[in-house]
């Protein structure tokens, strides 16, 4: 009765608000339907199949009230019935019905502003709503913005959610208050650069149902940066210099209802990413930072990491995922976050579809180690499961010490669980690890601090040579023995490589670079360009020593308009614990040409040569790389791109070729046609692929979409066929119908089949 009477008073107060705003310029919305039919079957017998149904309504109002004071209303609810069966014919349903008001208040002008608002989601996990099924998520927050010109930011936040069911014995009951202050602020200047940002948080989480029941968090975080450019000597020289700085402090109090195992999340200092275009040795080599995997932020996804299913699979695997810890707590399992549903997905569910590395740095000498796994498991996010939030819990064999983790994906989500060709994005990563608690309350905490300094200068003392000369240090501690010893210890570590203080109590990691450089015009067609550039990266526990010196010269010429070329010769020697470990030579040229008008080619020769000194080997590596394309008529155009390389290493050698053509005709304005070919050979392995893509706008409501692609790769032979297009019926300006249809064939020891077929509609107002 509770339910049905709180139900009716939502939908008495969004009628009455709807209603009395319903012409006003504040109202909009849409309403969704979207159902998906997917069936699997192998050498023609039923193997799994999916119906998915959802409906989505959103309203939102916003009006002012008085010229400083708004408010804005919305209104969303979601029904989802999705149902899976097996080749046994064992069926899974998963209902979802939700219906979340949402009221927002907002005061203010440019130099100040108050926000307010609450958020109450009812959601029922099955198709009839009663409290057996029930979960209630509130929220509410209030934020206050003080932002003065040309002085310091300063912004005020309270933020608390509570989630709980209905059961008599409740099953869901916790609730996350968070304090926050915040302080901004940039010098105004061209010449003198000085900004900092402060924030401080203060985090209480309840949970008196498991056996952490109440969690506190005090965090820290400051950065901040100082810096001068200038000019002298008649404005022929220029310089840059400036010191920046990153502090973090973190600390967690647990309470523990009684002593045990308990599985806690490892606070993660920096997230971590790469993507192997060309499957390489995934033991070596760093990862580029990439924080927005560790924000907190599990909706919004990282469109560059997308693991959702596409033929060739290859386009969608290899990411390499990381996350930097602390040393100091073992880590056992790794969660990835993902924004569709892919509770059934058999291929990265699989074990031996992931690899999972461990490193203590993240450099280009870095060597990562293979961690064994236990077990994969999918499960949905709680709270989060009405925007389709899932996550991959990969866990460990055994719990392992590192800095850096880094998970790798094999293949893509399996397209019965997800339409072929629809994104699916990683949104978060997390560390976690299992840690015995022999005390009713415990703590910890860590600091973080980096640091860079750094010298730019150029001198010209003619029109046609500049002379440049650079130097950076940077300087990581993690647990460090106070901010007075690590301001010191960057001073010092500019001259020498000791440490102050007891070296074992905490882990420093330096970075030292400095450089010369010079530009000489040599000819009006031809610039000489020379570089000498010295790399050493250091610790204070002794397990990094390394250095490397490279040099560069390169010649650049543009002796034509339609003709330019560039030579480079580069040599790198590298050193570990000061002997003498490797030596890189390359030598790259790059020719650029306009041969005829609309015709421009790129064509990119390169040699390399290593030779290691501990293995006593040398790998020698030749690759020509080129692209053609062409405007061959006013409505044919064109693209060729081929690569070959060969690779010989002790004895052993690699070869790869590929190549691909692309030709799109344009006839009109409403129609594209356009057809591809690519082959690729691997030391005997190959594979190639051809489709063809049609885009037609036969009348100005109705789009037609239709894509072929067919593929064969040997040995095997395994042959793959897909078929798929759509539909879309532009019923209004503000409506729109859409019937999409998907076929995909691979043929290999069996035949495997997918079809899939959904229909959408979406009015928006």
């Amino acid at each position: 009765m509770r339910i049905m009477v709180w139900y009716i008073a939502i939908l008495i107060l969004s009628v009455f608000l709807l209603n009395s705003f319903a012409y006003a310029q504040g109202l909009n919305g849409y309403f969704d339907l979207n159902n998906n039919t997917s069936k699997q079957y192998e050498d023609g017998e039923r193997t799994s199949s999916s119906r998915t149904f959802n409906r989505n309504l959103y309203l939102n109002v916003q009006e002012p009230i008085t010229p400083v004071l708004s408010y804005q209303f919305n209104l969303r609810s979601n029904f989802l019935d999705s149902e899976t069966r097996d080749s046994l014919d064992t069926t899974s349903k998963r209902y979802v019905r939700s219906l979340e008001p949402a009221l927002d208040l907002i005061l203010g002008n440019p130099t100040y502003s108050f926000n307010g608002g609450l958020r109450r989601r009812e959601q029922w996990s099955a198709a009839h709503m009663n409290n057996d099924n029930r979960k209630t998520y509130e929220y509410y927050y209030a934020r206050f913005i003080l932002s003065p010109e040309a002085l310091p930011s300063l912004t005020l936040q309270v933020d608390r959610q509570k989630n709980y069911d209905y059961l008599s014995h409740r099953a869901v009951d916790d609730s996350n208050t968070v304090y926050a202050i915040n302080s901004a602020y940039e010098l105004p200047s061209r010449d003198l650069k000085f900004r900092y940002t402060l924030n401080y948080s203060y985090t209480v989480d309840k949970t008196p149902l498991i056996l952490t029941n109440k969690t506190l968090s005090d965090n820290f975080t400051g950065t901040y940066a100082i810096g001068y450019a200038g000019r002298f000597w008649e404005n022929k020289a220029d310089y840059s210099l400036g010191y920046q700085g990153d502090y973090s402090r973190y600390k967690n109090t647990q309470f523990v209802s009684q002593t045990g195992k308990v599985l806690n999340e490892r606070i993660p200092f920096g997230g971590l990413y790469i993507f192997d275009t060309i499957p390489v040795d995934p033991t070596k080599g760093p990862l580029n930072p990439e924080n927005d995997l560790i924000n907190n932020n599990y909706i919004t996804p990282i469109t560059s990491i997308n693991i959702g299913p596409v033929i060739p699979a290859t386009d969608h695997t290899n990411h390499n995922i990381g996350i930097w810890v602390s040393p100091e707590k073992a880590v056992d399992r790794l969660y990835i976050y993902v924004d569709k549903d892919v509770s059934n997905d058999i291929n990265l569910g699989n074990i031996s579809n992931w690899q999972v590395y461990k490193s203590n740095s993240n450099n280009t000498e870095t060597v990562w180690t293979w961690i064994d796994l236990k077990e994969v498991m999918i499960v949905p996010v709680e709270g989060l499961t009405s925007n389709n939030i899932f996550r991959y819990e990969i866990i460990f064999l055994t719990e392992q010490n590192a800095s850096y983790f880094k998970a790798v994906n094999l293949a893509t989500v399996d397209s019965i669980n997800v339409a072929l060709n629809e994104p699916v994005y990683v949104t978060e990563i997390e560390a976690y690890g299992t840690d015995t608690v022999s005390d009713n309350k415990s703590s910890e905490a860590y600091n973080y601090f980096t640091q860079q300094l750094y010298f730019n200068t150029n001198y010209r003392p003619t029109s046609k040579l500049t002379l440049a000369l650079n130097y950076s240090i940077d300087r990581s501690d993690q647990n460090m023995v106070s901010l007075v010893n690590s301001l010191l210890g960057i001073v010092e570590n500019i001259f020498t490589d000791s440490f102050r203080g007891d070296k074992w109590n905490f882990t420093s990691n330096v970075t030292r670079g400095y450089g010369a450089s010079s530009t000489w015009l040599t000819h009006r067609f031809l610039t000489t360009s020379f570089r000498v550039q010295r790399n050493e990266f250091f610790d204070n526990i002794e397990e990094t020593d390394f250095i490397s010196n490279s040099y560069n010269l390169s010649f650049l010429t543009e002796p034509l308009p339609t003709l330019n070329a560039n030579l480079s010769l580069t040599r790198s020697d590298n050193y570990s614990f000061s002997e003498k470990s490797s030596t890189n030579d390359s030598i790259l040229l790059s020719v650029g040409s306009r041969l005829y008008r609309d015709l421009n080619m790129i064509t990119d020769i390169i040699y390399t040569r290593a030779y290691s000194f501990a293995s006593e080997t040398t790998s020698t590596t030749r690759q020509v790389n080129g692209i053609i394309d062409a405007l061959l008529t006013r409505k044919l155009s064109g693209n060729f791109t081929y690569h070959i390389s060969r690779t010989l290493s002790d004895g052993t050698s690699a070869d790869s070729k590929d190549g691909a053509v692309f030709i799109t005709y344009r006839p009109g304005k409403l129609i594209n046609v356009s057809g591809n070919f690519k082959i690729a050979d691997n030391d005997g392995d190959t594979t190639t692929t051809e489709g063809m893509l049609l885009d037609w706008l036969p009348l100005p409501a109705v789009r037609l979409n239709a894509n072929y692609q067919h593929s064969n790769s040997e040995p095997g032979p395994v042959k793959a066929d897909t078929i798929n297009g759509y539909i879309i019926w532009y019923v209004t300006k503000f409506a729109d119908v859409r019937f999409i249809n998907s076929y995909t064939k691979q043929v290999d020891d069996i035949k495997t089949e997918i079809y899939s077929m959904s229909g959408r509609l979406n009015c928006r107002f």
